[in-house]
């Protein structure tokens, strides 16, 4: 009885350890058994947040949703996902989540992805927003900048700035969106009926609703 006690203990013992050397507290588990972990954390900047608030979100892996009953708050600037602890506290997941969907206010979902082909200064680990899906996906990348002025009467000020880029991905191929030529390009293999479709709608490539009925015209032309 003693020798299946200490063995008992042995096991449990080695399993902690295990954990504590991958680093960070576990999470949840995937499809697989796989642990996810996450790690305390402070969120910095909060003004480079999604959404101000935490958010129920179904997340994904490569192999395919978790469930989880926690909220999420994404760190647009630097791709990191957080979540509200049992303590209230933040936590930060570490673990790779390509997907986030996020369950919104008004009662729409928003939908962050990464795992793209980097382009500029963005990685793989970059989560964009997924604006259209389809055979061709239409992503928003977001950051930000900030400046910190002195202003006289006031002290010190700081300006933060949006910055929205616009992203089409087609199989392994994504080019960044600026001019009509950067959506030819992207979507040749129906190129005369999109240089049309550019031409008659007058698409603006700064504008979110324009871009989203080029991508749609697209997936149509292509079902």
């Amino acid at each position: 009885m003693n020798k299946v006690i200490f063995s008992t203990f042995f096991v449990l013992l080695s399993c902690l350890l295990n954990a504590q050397d991958t680093g960070g507290r576990l999470f949840l588990k995937d499809v697989n058994g796989v642990d996810l972990r996450t790690a305390a954390a402070t969120i910095d900047n909060t003004e480079y947040l999604f959404h101000p608030n935490y958010l129920k979100a179904r997340l994904f892996t490569k192999e395919g949703k978790l469930l989880s009953d926690v909220k999420y708050k994404l760190l647009l600037q630097d791709s990191r996902l957080f979540y509200l602890g049992s303590d209230g506290s933040d936590m930060e997941v570490i673990s790779p989540i390509i997907r986030v969907e996020f369950d919104m206010p008004n009662g729409s979902v928003t939908v962050f992805e990464k795992g793209f082909q980097p382009i500029d200064n963005l990685t793989d680990n970059n989560f964009y927003q997924v604006l259209v899906e389809g055979k061709a996906k239409l992503l928003l990348d977001t950051k930000f900048v900030s400046e910190t002025k002195q202003v006289y009467g006031t002290g010190a000020v700081t300006n933060t700035e949006k910055l929205l880029n616009y992203y089409g991905v087609v199989g392994n191929k994504i080019v960044k969106l600026t001019k009509p030529e950067d959506a030819l390009k992207l979507m040749d293999d129906k190129y005369d009926a999109i240089n049309e479709f550019l031409k008659k709608e007058k698409i603006k490539f700064k504008k979110q609703s324009d871009m989203q009925s080029l991508f749609n015209y697209y997936n149509q032309l292509v079902k």
